[in-house]
This record gives C-alpha cells, sequence and structure tokens, in this order.
C-alpha cells in the first residue's frame, strides 16, 4: 500500500507527523513544504496523489484541504485524517480562553467535516482518541517520535549565569499567566538568565493578539530574547541556546489536556533537563510514561522554588536529562517506529 502524507498550515506539526513517518517508511511526501521559503502546492500534491493508494492529511483545518480530499475520494482514494494537539467536536464553552475559542471556531466545522468523510483517522494521544472518536470511530493513536539526527551537542554555558529556556507555546497561549510574579523574581535575580524563544518572528513582527504576552516578557529584568526559526532550523538553534534547563508551564485546561510530550521529547533529545507542568487529575501530556525523566510541578505556588533546587543540585539533574535523551532515542526513535505508521493506516483502510 502506497501512502502519500499532505501538509496542513503547520510546518513543525507536519515535520513530526507526517515528513519523519512517511520518509522512514519509504513513502511519499511533501518536501517543498519543508523548505523556508516552501509553500502547499494544492496541484502538486493532486498529482502525487493520483499514484498511491493513501493520502494521510495533516491537520485538514483548512477548506482546500477538505476540497482536495474530497475530490480524492471521487477517484477512489482513501482518505486519512491526522491531527495532534488540538481539537475537534468539543463545546466551545469548555474553554476559557478568547484566543483559544476564535481559533477553534474557525478550525472546528472544516475538522468535523474532514473526519466525516475520512476513511479513518490518526492521533497522538488517547486523550485526543476518545475525543475525535465521538466523529469517527475508525482511528488510531500513533506516538510521536524523533529523529536521532535531531540529537545535536548542546553549546556549554559559559556565562556564569544559570540560563533558563522558555521555548515557543509556553511564551504564550496563557500558559505562563499563573507563574508571572514566580517569573519576575527569578529574573530579578542577577544569577539567572530567562531564556526566551517565541511570540516574535525574524523581521520583528508579532501576532496582535500576542502583545499582551510581548510586553510581560520584554518587561523582565534578566532577559534574552530569541524569535522563532523554521522547523528545519528549530534544534540547532536550541543548541546554540546554552541552556541549563527548559521549562513548560501549562495552563490546566482543556486544550492543554490535547496536548502531546513533543516538547519533553524535543529538550531531552538535546539532554537538557525539564521542568514541567502537571495537572491535578494527572491529565498533563507530562504525567504519563515519561514522568520519571523529568520534574513535575503540580503545585503551581512551588515554581521558583523547584528552578532553585535544581540550579543548586545541577548535577543530578543533568544526569536526568541523559538518562532521558537515551530513553528518548530507545523509546520514541522514529528509525525504528515508522513502519508502524505504514502498518496502522493500512490496518483504518480496511
Amino acid at each position: 500500500m502506497k501512502i502519500l502524507y499532505i501538509p496542513g498550515a503547520y510546518p513543525f506539526c507536519y515535520y513530526y507527523r507526517g515528513l519523519l513517518p512517511g520518509v522512514y517508511s519509504n513513502q511519499e511526501v511533501i518536501q517543498d513544504f519543508m523548505r523556508r521559503d516552501g509553500q502547499f502546492n494544492g496541484q502538486k500534491a493532486l498529482e502525487k496523489a493520483r499514484n498511491v493508494d493513501v493520502i494521510v492529511f495533516q491537520r485538514p483545518s483548512t477548506t482546500p484541504s477538505l476540497t482536495l480530499a474530497k475530490s480524492l475520494k471521487l477517484l477512489g482514494k482513501k482518505i486519512i485524517f491526522e491531527n495532534d494537539d488540538t481539537y475537534s467536536g468539543i463545546p466551545l464553552e469548555r474553554l476559557e480562553n478568547a484566543k483559544q475559542i476564535e481559533i477553534a471556531k474557525e478550525q472546528k466545522k472544516n475538522l468535523d467535516d474532514f473526519l466525516k468523510i475520512s476513511d479513518g483517522a490518526i492521533v497522538s494521544t488517547d486523550f485526543l482518541k476518545e475525543e475525535y472518536g465521538k466523529i469517527q470511530p475508525n482511528i488510531t493513536t500513533l506516538k510521536n517520535c524523533i529523529d536521532p539526527i535531531d540529537a545535536i551537542k548542546c553549546k556549554k554555558n559559559e556565562t556564569g549565569k544559570f540560563r533558563i529556556g522558555f521555548i515557543g507555546s509556553v511564551t504564550s497561549n496563557d500558559d505562563y499567566l499563573h507563574i508571572k510574579q514566580q517569573l519576575k523574581e527569578l529574573s530579578d535575580r542577577d544569577d539567572i538568565t530567562i531564556v526566551i524563544m517565541g511570540v516574535k518572528y525574524q523581521d520583528g513582527t508579532t501576532i496582535p493578539a500576542m502583545k499582551e504576552d510581548l510586553d510581560f516578557w520584554m518587561s523582565l529584568k534578566n532577559v534574552e530574547w530569541h524569535t522563532v526559526v523554521h522547523v528545519t532550523e528549530y534544534m540547532g538553534y536550541i543548541s546554540r541556546l546554552a541552556l541549563d534547563l527548559a521549562v513548560i508551564p501549562r495552563k490546566e485546561h482543556y486544550f492543554n489536556q490535547c496536548k502531546s510530550n513533543l516538547k519533553f521529547l524535543e529538550m531531552s533529545l538535546l539532554g537538557i533537563p525539564v521542568l514541567a507542568q502537571g495537572f491535578k487529575d494527572g491529565t498533563s501530556p507530562y504525567q504519563g510514561i515519561d514522568k520519571e525523566y523529568m520534574t513535575i510541578v503540580t503545585d503551581n505556588s512551588t515554581w521558583f522554588d523547584e528552578v532553585i533546587k535544581i540550579k543548586d543540585n545541577y548535577p543530578q539533574y543533568l544526569a536526568l536529562a541523559q538518562k532521558a535523551k537515551n530513553y528518548v532515542l530507545t523509546n520514541y526513535n522514529i528509525k525504528t517506529y515508522a513502519l508502524k505508521w505504514t502498518e496502522a493506516i493500512t490496518k483504518l483502510c480496511k
């Protein structure tokens, strides 16, 4: 069975949930989309799709994706819905933030409609499987995996200050709001540098909805700022930040219950210790089987104390990070897991 993986709007998601499983299982992928100047070419995708049996659409939240899928079904192709770190078919009142509601309203109809016309679905977590399964019962879970090529040696911190990284989505989405005061206290210390990577693009622009986030991070004292980079540069860029610790706060709400453990996988692959959010009901994406390889915070009043504890006992946590790296390479290696994608998709299409 020949499979084509088609990207959605987010190169990061497609890298992990399309490109890697496709390349390592010797299937078809859309490579152009992963270039810095790459754009999704629907006509080119259609031409590739004519020569395969199954098309996997990664996060198909746009009208063009839905239209293309319907056309391919008319040609007798099997259509598989693939998604991670998001939601569908969920009452909007279960969300708490205006930005989340806006995004949900825009994506919800296309995602639901795509699920209904699909022959099956793939998701990244069992939590998402339960939710999407209400619309498409022919569904399976395939975990995120990393590419061992991305296990890059990190630059050594020689600044004399403890460098704490806040990378990507944790710099916005309200995920840091519950620890704002503790972040200010950390940034006031002259022995700590808060390293931010997110919110701003390389051209200096900011998403309007993130202005409040930008203003907060820029108000901190000892802050070093790095802008968003393309997925092909991401792991190499982080490796040069000389981070001592990656901090992953998450607000306890439904959207974050839908998230996967990807940020833990990325930081661990680089050998960076992780301090991550736990939820009181145990539904945080970091409270699964990986929890023994990072430090989990469930009492939100203790983030400051946990950071200082790690700083003052760093060799212990650096050793834990090395164990986490070995664990990730063994249990989340796409080279050994990619064929499971082919097996699972073949089963969905029967």
